[in-house]
């Protein structure tokens, strides 16, 4: 059976449905798990549908629903944009009686007794994929759900420069736009911020550079409290303070996350696949955008001096 009519059938003979995501959301986790929630309840009002997890200033206007561990009992779980456990926030979708797992990254899961796993990372957002679901299925979407899956595509593609297959993206794309998407509201909401915010930019103007031209910042808590800036907004936030310079063709992001022990890495690329680096440190994402939780400063200078092997083995091929 066509894996996307599975989760149309478990959609459809369920009556409670819990949505999940990773932690820290980035909008494509907020998109596609909105965005899905939205369309589930229009499509089927007399079903209980609920979204769970943490909340940063990435995700737009969407609102969480507190619930009960009851409610998992008889319900499906559906978990959107990760497939790895210690990245999902809200881990009560283990309670539920079915899960389901939508993604397009490229690493497999370690979620136990999974009904369906959806993997393909030839989409390049999640929200892509929930796009193309209702494109299937028919399903009817209001401007309010195209606009979370809508912004889903435009964050996770880099505002479409990342496209694994652009053909497809457009279409898709173009298929969300019928349904009126808030778009010009949503585009104010990323591209403007408050004036303070844009001065403590400053903070993280600078970086440093590894002898291949990698460039990198390390972010301790201490500069995380003098910005007043929340974890996401430093650590996924700040990393692209080094994209769009001709002489750097990869850079990273380090941020150190006190609550959780770990360093968080956020790593880009241009032209440079460097996915499988941030495999290597238990990480994941993308071909050019990826990221890993790394145990300490001494992993990151590791991971650092891969980087660099990386960038000079491609200045040697394009010589």
């Amino acid at each position: 059976m066509n894996i996307k009519k599975q989760i149309y059938d478990l959609i459809q003979s369920y009556e409670t449905i819990i949505i999940h995501r990773h932690q820290r959301p980035d909008m494509d986790a907020i998109g596609s798990q909105y965005g899905l929630y939205l369309t589930i309840k229009e499509n089927y009002p007399h079903k209980n549908v609920y979204v769970v997890g943490d909340l940063n200033d990435m995700s737009y206007l969407a609102t969480m629903d507190d619930i009960e561990d009851k409610l998992y009992q008889d319900a499906l779980a559906i978990i959107t944009d990760v497939s790895v456990t210690r990245m999902i926030s809200d881990s009560r979708y283990t309670l539920a009686k079915q899960r389901v797992i939508i993604d397009h990254h490229q690493n497999d899961t370690d979620v136990e007794d999974v009904a369906v796993f959806y993997k393909d990372s030839t989409f390049a957002s999640a929200a892509e994929m929930i796009v193309d679901f209702i494109q299937e299925f028919q399903l009817r979407v209001t401007p309010e759900a195209a606009t979370y899956l809508y912004a889903g595509m435009v964050t996770d593609t880099g505002r479409f420069m990342y496209l694994n297959n652009a053909s497809k993206t457009f279409e898709l794309a173009s298929y969300i736009t019928r349904f009126n998407p808030g778009i010009q509201a949503f585009y104010d909401y990323i591209y403007t911020e408050p004036l303070q915010k844009r001065l403590t930019k400053n903070l993280f103007s600078t970086f440093e550079m590894t002898p291949n031209h990698v460039a990198y910042r390390k972010n301790d808590a201490e500069l995380i409290e003098k910005s007043g800036l929340e974890f996401q907004s430093v650590s996924r936030g700040m990393v692209n303070q080094m994209a769009g310079i001709k002489e750097i063709p990869i850079w990273a992001n380090f941020t150190e996350d006190v609550e959780n022990n770990v360093i968080v890495g956020e790593f880009r690329a241009r032209g440079i696949t460097i996915v499988d680096i941030a495999k290597k440190y238990g990480g994941g994402g993308h071909n050019l955008a990826c990221g890993a939780s790394l145990k300490d400063w001494n992993e990151v200078e590791e991971i650092l001096k891969d980087l660099d092997e990386r960038a000079q083995e491609y200045a040697k091929n394009t010589q």
